[in-house]
Formats: C-alpha cells, structure tokens, sequence
C-alpha cells in the first residue's frame, strides 16, 4: 500500500509542475485581454505621442523657436505711433520783460502731439535708418488772448551711426539660429529620452510579469513537492525536518507569489503614466524576439552624433557667446561715437492747413564721442576678465566634446557587447532549465536530497530572472545610443 501511495505521489511531482510550467510560461497570472498585448515598438509610439513628457518637449521648442523668431523679428522694419494727447500744464513762470526785469506770470496751456516713423536697423553695421512724420499743437492761454499754433513735419530721414562700439544686432543675428538649432535638436533628443524612460519601463513590466510566472510556477511545484514528502514522511522515508522544509518553501512561494502580483500591477502602472495612458486597463509586454543589427562602427557613430546631438551645438553656441562677451567688453572700454543726420521739412502756423505750406528745410548733423582717460584700469581688467573667460570655455566645450563623443564611442561598444550577452543568458536559460528537470527526476527517485533539488530551483529561476535584465539592459542601451546619435541604427 505505501509502495501505491509513493508511485502515485511521483506521479503527481513528475506530471503536475510540467502543466504547470506549460500554462504559467505561456499566460500571464493575470490573464488580459488580446488588444491589451503591446509590442516594444508600439510603446514607444505611444509614449512619444502622447506622453507628458513628449508633451514638454515639444512646447519647451516651440517656446524658444517663438523667441527666436522674436529675436530675428527686431531685424525687421519696424513701425510705431507714438505722441500724448492731450497735455496740460498750468503754472507762474517767470517772465524777463524789455527792459531787462523780471516778471511772474501765470500762464495755462494744453499741447498734443502725434509722430508716425519706420525704422530699419543694419545689423552689420548697427546702422538706424528711419523715416519720420509728425504734427504738435499747442493752445495757450491768457488774459489778453488765446493762441493756437501747430508745427508740422511732413517727413524727414534719419541716420544714427555707433562708431567704435560694441554691435549688438550683429552678435544676435549670429546667435539666432544657433539658438534654433539648439532647440530643434533638444526636442529630437527629448523625444529620443522619452523612448529610453518608456524601453525601461516596459520592460520593468516585462521582468514583472517573469517574476509573477515565476512565483506561480513554484507554488505550484513546491505544493506537489510537499503533498509527496507528506506521504515519504508517513511511510517513513524522511524525517521531520525534511517535511518542514518543504512546508516552509511552499509558505514562502505563495508569499512570494502575493510580492509578485503586487509588483506587476505598480510596474504596470508605471508603464500607463510613461504612456500616458488612463485608467488600469491590463498591459502585457511581448517584447522583440529577434535583436536588430549594429551595422554602425563606433567612428560613424560619432560623426554622426556630432552632426545631430544637441549638446554638440550648444558647445558651439557657448563659444560665440564667448566671442561676443569679449566684444562687448572690448567696446566698452575704448573711444566711442555716435553720428547723426537728419533732413527733412517742417513749418509752423496758426492753423492746419498753413502749418503744411511752404514747408522749410530741416537739417541736423552732429557726432558726439566718449573716450576715457584714466579708469585706473577698470577699462582693460574687464576685458582681461573676458578673455580669460573665452579660454576657460574653450577649454571646458573641447573637454567636454571629448566627454560626448568618447560616450557615444564607448556607448557602440556596450551595444554589441550585451547583444552577445543576451545570447549567452539564453542559453544559459535554457541549462538551467534542463538541470532543474533532471534535479526533478532525480528527487522523484530518491537520488538527492531536497536542497539539491531547490538549489536546481533557485538556479533556474536566477538563471531565467538574468536573461529579461540582459535584454532590457540591451535594449535600454541600445535606444540610449539613438538617443546619443539620433539616428535610426
């Protein structure tokens, strides 16, 4: 009758873990519907679409492209209304009368005035030219009568030159589509970050759902293991302790089964708001079952980097910045001037009609200058300071491009290097696998002891555990490496 008891418990051990195995592998412990099976490919879609983060990438470039077009606006003519109307002023003013005393007087008057101009900066040479129309008014009152006199200026053409000065309109004209560039190629390089945080996440819920397969699969094994050294125990084949410590594995898989399931649900979870996705509706990460090429050498790479990364264009940007401070410094302390011109026409009457008639000429020329004589050498430690400044961001931006591109190297070489990792942790899936069958066997038999058998156990579920971390480690850097090169690889 033992005899009986023992064979159908092998039975059991030998049947039950294998269908367990086959139905925990293939599902997940949380069965979810089909259109809840999501690709690698289709997660990253989705988060770059729709996520919050995509989101702020995409409204952070289109904030500094309007400032830039902001910024390349000011080159453009310009067209502005300016004037008050009306004015009024009301005051005892002092008065020299013929012969040569002094008189109050309390005078009253209201004035209002109205100018129309285009100007137009040269950004190469900081030149204004404006155009200019105006019409002023002033009614003044008093004890023996009341005057009204309008002044008008038809038209007159300006200049106004800075000569010897720091050109600030060039230096933003140049600056301008750097900035730009810097944009555009930070929201590429966003979206690109999105993509990595989204591989990370998916596969965070593709480990869970291992570890959830897992946790099933040694609950079940563990409860058979149990109900046959129940039955050794009654016949005599092992001792106490040996039943204690199957009892106690299987109490610690069914914990470990609860960890998981939580686990699944938060890394799932993790996954919808990296999405952007509401509500809980079951996901299920199915990744890739083939790995993509590296047809990319490490040095093309790198070119290639240099091209689209936007911290390579921000080097750029920071050493015309440079430049520009050290012009500005330079400009500052030295001789400087300004020339202006102006002609046109203008006349003044006590009415409208005749302020336009007969208009006269209007000319004004005239260059005014600074030039510091002694600043106890504030003028040249300034630009020292500047200069000093330029080749310490010379020095940071070549460091710091070596830094970039040394990644984006190296970076190349940890792709092929997991790649070739995945594989060996496949296969050393598939040992552990067929060790823990045969350490399976063996038990049913008698042929070794229960530790070796969980150690067999143990092994394997390390062994299955490494393989989904060596693939998202691969694929987490190789999406890392298109976020470095922003290319397709």
């Amino acid at each position: 009758m033992r005899l009986s008891v023992v064979f159908v418990l092998s039975l059991l051990l030998t049947s039950l873990p294998c269908r367990a195995q086959e139905a925990t592998l293939a599902t997940d412990p949380s069965p979810a519907l089909p259109d809840s099976v999501l690709s690698l490919e289709a997660a990253v879609a989705r988060a770059q679409a729709q996520s919050p983060d995509a989101a702020s990438a995409r409204l952070s470039f289109q904030a500094e492209e309007a400032r830039v077009r902001a910024t390349q606006a000011a080159f453009l003519p310009s067209l502005a209304v300016t004037g008050s109307a009306p004015g009024l002023e009301r005051s005892i003013t002092d008065v020299v009368q013929d012969d040569g005393s002094i008189r109050y007087v309390e005078q009253s008057r209201t004035f209002s005035r109205a100018n129309l101009s285009v100007a137009q900066v040269l950004p190469w040479t900081g030149t204004e030219i404006n155009v200019r129309s105006g019409l002023s008014r002033i009614d003044q009152f008093g004890d023996r009568a009341d005057v009204q006199q309008w002044q008008a200026a038809p038209v007159s053409i300006g200049l106004e030159q800075p000569l010897f000065q720091y050109n600030d309109d060039q230096w933003a004209r140049r600056l301008a589509p750097m900035r730009y560039d810097v944009a555009r190629k930070s929201m590429d390089e966003g979206l690109a970050e999105v993509a990595v945080t989204a591989v990370d996440r998916y596969f965070a819920v593709y480990i869970a759902q291992i570890n959830a397969r897992i946790a099933e699969f040694n609950v079940a094994v563990n409860d058979t293991i149990y109900t046959l050294s129940q039955g050794r125990y009654e016949i005599g084949r092992i001792a106490e302790n040996e039943l204690l410590q199957t009892e106690l594995a299987l109490l610690n898989a069914r914990t470990a089964r609860q960890e998981a399931k939580i686990e699944l649900e938060e890394a799932r979870q993790a996954l919808r708001r990296t999405l952007g996705t509401e509500g809980r509706t079951p996901l299920t990460a199915r990744p890739p079952t083939t790995l993509p090429p590296i047809r990319w050498e490490p040095e093309q790479a790198v070119e290639q980097a240099r091209a689209r990364h936007p911290d390579f264009a921000a080097l750029k940007r920071r050493m015309t910045q440079a430049r520009s401070e050290v012009a500005a410094a330079k400009g500052q302390t030295g001789f400087s001037a300004t020339l202006v011109a102006r002609y046109g026409l203008n006349q003044s009457a006590p009415t409208l009609n005749n302020a336009y008639r007969n208009p006269l000429d209007q000319q004004q020329f005239g260059i005014s200058f600074r030039m510091p004589v002694y600043r106890w050498g504030e003028g040249s430690e300034q630009v020292d300071a500047a200069e000093a400044e330029r080749e310490r961001t010379r020095i940071e931006v070549q460091q710091e491009r070596r830094t970039l591109e040394d990644e984006v190297y190296f970076q190349v070489l940890r792709v092929r290097q997991l790649r070739q990792q995945v594989k060996t942790a496949e296969t050393a899936d598939e040992v552990a696998r067929r060790r823990f069958e045969v350490a399976r066997n063996r038990y049913t038999v008698g042929k070794i002891s229960i530790t070796d058998l969980f150690n067999a156990q143990r092994e394997k579920d390390q062994a299955q555990r490494a393989y989904a971390r060596t693939l998202r480690d691969f694929w987490v850097e190789y999406y890392t490496l298109r976020q470095l090169t922003l290319m397709d690889l």
